[in-house]
């Protein structure tokens, strides 16, 4: 701000005070952008307009200041970004041409650099901003993939140790029974007495196994997402609400919430991870978002876990028609009486909410 304030300080006194008050607003909307981001459009276009209105009264030159508005153009839809690049290259065009004639080379190549901050440099932020968002997205996506290769091979693991003692276990008795048959026949009885125990400890293995693989709990869940939200370069927050002690809804660090405890089952819980997963996986794929926020409400009558961002959002009519991941999320939810309810609309971002109903089971005491 120092050097046009000297350059207005060099104008004469009758129309310099108009200088001040231009420069004035501009420097306002400049910090009002920061906390009106509903405004972000019309804030951007009104300093487009006081820059022109610089360059009109006082000197071309006044428009390098659209370099600090570079930056904020960059994020805004395309539309309003060419629209700004049109309006700027017909306002300097006006301006510039009554100055052909006794304007040197020098006028000339010092606009190119405000030509350039307005015109080029906010198409090339955009540019990079997508770059960025494509590898960061490649990242989570890559992220995602390790972690159902780590699960894969935990699974092959707990497989090998849990049941290949017990098969061989099994085989080697079998052979051992082949060859007792005929010679010590008692023996032999014994022995597949011995195999038979054996094969239904490893039946009743296998079962602990499936059950302990099939539970999937929401703390975990939300430690995966912020792994997946943090090679996304989204910002994750949780925040947690209890109804049942009137207790507000609070922000909680990252150790707070593996303290969490959800008074569901097991299937209720595995089945609200599951959702909160995939809801959190296709945000990571699809928003586009910058910051995301969980939301963990228990109320007496139900649990529900709310997943917002900032991101690009949807139309919801588009995404009930041409969603499988909506209806295969709803399909989940009905195992448990649960339900899904979605909020968003075009550049607005998203929230998807899980509901699940509590179970509250009441002991009665008496004689039968």
């Amino acid at each position: 701000m120092f050097i046009p304030t000297y350059f207005l300080l060099l104008e004469p006194p009758t129309i310099r005070w108009l200088g001040f008050v231009i420069l004035g607003l501009f420097i306002i909307l400049f910090r009002q952008f920061y906390f009106n981001t509903k405004w972000a459009a019309p804030i951007l276009l009104t300093q487009l307009g006081l820059l022109l209105a610089l360059a009109a009264l006082f000197h071309p030159m006044f428009t390098f200041l659209g370099f600090m508005i570079a930056g904020p153009l960059s994020k805004q839809k395309l539309p309003v970004l060419i629209s700004s690049t049109i309006i700027f290259a017909i306002g300097m065009g006006a301006i510039s041409a009554p100055l052909i004639g006794e304007a040197g080379p020098q006028l000339w190549i010092g606009l190119l650099t405000p030509v350039f901050g307005i015109s080029v440099m906010p198409y090339l932020i955009r540019g990079t901003i997508k770059v960025q968002q494509k590898s960061s997205r490649m990242r989570a996506e890559a992220a995602e993939r390790m972690a159902q290769q780590e699960e894969r091979q935990r699974i092959a693991r707990e497989l090998h140790d849990t049941l290949g003692h017990t098969l061989s276990l099994i085989a080697l008795k079998g052979e051992v029974v082949e060859k007792l048959v005929v010679r010590n026949p008692e023996r032999a009885i014994q022995e597949a007495r011995e195999i038979r125990e054996t094969a239904r400890a490893a039946l009743k293995q296998m079962r602990e196994l499936v059950t302990e693989m099939k539970v999937a709990f929401f703390v975990d869940e939300y430690e995966h997402a912020i792994s997946l939200c943090s090679a996304a370069d989204i910002s994750l927050s949780c925040y947690y609400q209890s109804v049942t002690t009137d207790q507000s809804a609070e922000s909680l660090e990252r150790d707070a919430v593996a303290e969490i405890t959800l008074p569901l089952s097991t299937l209720q819980e595995t089945i609200l991870a599951m959702c909160f997963r995939e809801t959190t996986t296709n945000l990571v794929r699809h928003s586009r978002a910058k910051n995301c926020k969980v939301l963990v409400v228990i109320e007496e009558g139900e649990v529900s876990v709310s997943v917002s961002d900032d991101g690009i959002g949807v139309d919801l009519n588009d995404a009930y028609a041409s969603s499988n991941g909506i209806a295969g999320l709803r399909q989940r939810l009905m195992l448990v009486d649960g339900n899904l309810s979605l909020s968003s609309s075009p550049g607005k971002g998203m929230e998807v909410t899980i509901h699940i109903p509590r179970v509250i089971r009441t002991v009665k005491v008496g004689t039968a």
